[in-house]
């Protein structure tokens, strides 16, 4: 049976040294491809919703294949989550992952399970099994090197404009 993450997305930011003191948009970007290089969710099966505060005028990611980015526009992010739970029907499948304590108890109401941040990025896999966390390691995510699917759409589609006056 598969799992349904959603991680407050700004939340798990402030967490993690290196993108925090990234600019929004860059810090985002990293985040999702963390999660796409290093898949601290498990399986392929398991779904993951990364929820942000933001105005509606943001313009979104396209959809990437392992992560789903949600801005949370007229309403908090943590209210977004909380209706996202209220209104899913597998909230025993359900895993939010937040420190954000008021979120953690209101999600656990409605059913749902909690993951921390530590606890989450500890579950990333590494080479050689292990997590970029439990060898205090900065993943690889985060290297000027690897570049996201996401990231790897946009230029893909940047050079199509350009190459392919589309």
């Amino acid at each position: 049976m598969s799992l349904q993450y959603i991680l407050d997305g700004y939340n798990i930011i402030k967490q993690i040294p290196p993108l925090k003191l990234k600019k929004l948009r860059d810090g985002r970007d990293s985040l999702v491809s963390l999660i796409e290089i290093y898949r601290p969710q498990g399986s392929i099966k398991n779904s993951v919703t990364i929820v942000f505060d933001g105005q509606s005028g943001i313009i979104g990611y396209p959809n990437p294949l392992a992560v789903k980015v949600l801005f949370s526009s007229d309403e908090s992010a943590d209210d977004k989550i909380k209706r996202i739970v209220s209104e899913s029907n597998r909230k025993k499948e359900t895993i939010v992952v937040t420190d954000d304590r008021e979120l953690q108890f209101s999600v656990r109401l409605l059913g749902a399970k909690i993951l921390s941040v530590a606890d989450f990025l500890a579950q990333a896999k590494g080479q050689g099994g292990e997590g970029p966390a439990s060898k205090g390691q900065k993943p690889k995510a985060w290297d000027e090197k690897t570049i996201s699917k996401t990231l790897e759409y946009k230029i893909n589609s940047e050079f199509e404009k350009i190459w392919l006056k589309k």
